[in-house]
């Protein structure tokens, strides 16, 4: 089913929305969770919540693209799960939205505040200027939280050799907004 049309589910509040999107996003959406989470029952959790959350807010978003909006929801509620279990002492880590912190300015700060709108610009920039193995290597690291060596393998590479690309991309990404004025 196209995604206009499962939008058009939604708006109609039509259950056969979620039963769409289970079937063509369901698996992506699972294994994004799990990546992040890596507890299974965490991730099917997260999947569920991320399910009832497209639900609540389409209508009134309409998202283009879909599969990115749906990206974003199941990222966010798994990290903010593995957040809670992490101050719980349970169990989890943010490794690689770690790595990026050091990148990032914190908000608050003396410096002047990013919004999420100016990041995402700013982000989308940086990529645009990278390689095309670099970009997909950051993207699949920082945004999908997948395992260096599954990167590594995807890529015919060795994991050393990625991770220290991935360093390197990390400092220019810290010197990259830095010239545009948010260095940490």
């Amino acid at each position: 089913m196209e995604d206009e049309r499962i939008i058009q589910l939604f708006f109609a509040r039509d259950e056969r929305a979620l039963a769409a999107v289970k079937e063509k996003y369901g698996a992506a959406m699972l294994r994004l969770a799990r990546n992040i989470t890596h507890s299974s029952p965490d991730a099917e959790e997260v999947l569920s919540d991320a399910y009832l959350g497209a639900w609540r807010s389409i209508p009134p978003n309409r998202p283009d693209p879909l599969v990115a909006y749906l990206y974003k929801i199941v990222r966010n509620l798994a990290c903010k799960k593995l957040r809670y279990n992490a101050a719980a002492r349970r169990k989890g880590e943010l490794l690689p939205l770690n790595e990026l912190e050091e990148c990032i300015p914190a908000k608050g700060g003396t410096q002047a505040e990013i919004d999420e709108r100016e990041l995402t610009r700013l982000l989308n920039s940086f990529l645009a200027s990278l390689d095309q193995i670099t970009r997909i290597a950051f993207v699949r690291r920082y945004f999908y939280c997948d395992a260096v060596k599954d990167i590594a393998s995807h890529l015919h590479m060795r994991a050393h050799t990625l991770t220290v690309r991935l360093s390197r991309t990390r400092e220019k990404f810290a010197e990259f907004l830095k010239k545009e004025g948010y260095g940490i």
